[in-house]
C-alpha cells in the first residue's frame, strides 16, 4: 500500500519530518502539479511505520491545501485517512482482524439504530443500506457492488477486506 501526502511547496513540513527516529521511515520530493509545486511525502513502510504515518497525516490537516493519496487515488479528506488508518492499526493487535472489523461495523449499526437482520456489513466504512440501487434486498448484494462500497467508503486499500467473499 503506497500513502502520499502532498504538501504546498512552502516550506511548510510537518514535525515528524525533522524527527530523526523518523528518517527511514518515508521519502520526500518536490513535484510539479499542474501549475504549482508540492512537497510529496511518502510512506516508505506503512506496517512499520504506521505510527509515525498518522502523526504525519494528523499534522498535515493543519497546513492549508495539504491532500493525501492511497495507492494513487486521491482521498476526499485528510481527516478520512486518517480515521481509516486508525481502524487499520487497531486491527494489528486483534487474533482475527476480519472478526475485528466486523464487531467495528456491528457497534456503529448499534449505535444508529440500524435494526434490519439482514444489515451486515465487513467494515464500518461500508454501508450497504445507503447505498443500493434500485430494488435489490439487502442480502442480493454481489462482488461489484461491494467493490463500490469499499471505493465509495475509501477503503478499498484495506488488507482486512482481500478475502474472496467480499473482492
Amino acid at each position: 500500500m503506497q500513502i502520499a501526502v502532498y504538501l504546498p511547496d512552502d516550506g511548510s513540513v510537518p514535525q515528524p519530518l525533522g524527527e530523526a527516529s523518523s528518517r527511514h521511515a518515508f521519502t520526500h520530493c518536490i513535484q510539479d502539479y499542474g501549475s504549482y509545486r508540492v512537497q510529496v511525502v511518502s510512506v516508505a513502510n506503512l506496517s512499520q511505520h504506521i505510527d509515525v504515518a498518522m502523526q504525519l497525516i494528523g499534522e498535515s490537516v493543519r497546513i492549508a491545501g495539504s491532500w493525501a493519496t492511497v495507492n494513487g487515488q486521491r482521498m476526499s479528506s485528510l481527516v478520512a485517512l486518517w480515521n481509516r488508518l486508525d481502524c487499520y492499526r487497531q486491527s494489528l493487535d486483534a487474533p482475527d482482524p476480519q472478526v475485528f472489523c466486523a464487531s467495528k461495523a456491528a457497534a456503529l449499526r448499534a449505535r444508529l439504530g440500524c435494526r434490519g437482520e439482514s444489515c451486515w456489513a465487513p467494515c464500518q466504512f461500508l454501508c450497504r443500506q445507503c447505498t443500493l440501487v434500485g430494488s435489490h434486498p439487502l442480502t442480493a448484494i454481489v462482488q461489484p457492488e461491494t467493490q463500490m462500497l469499499a471505493v465509495l467508503g475509501e477503503i478499498e486499500w484495506c488488507p482486512n477486506l482481500r478475502r474472496p467473499s467480499l473482492l
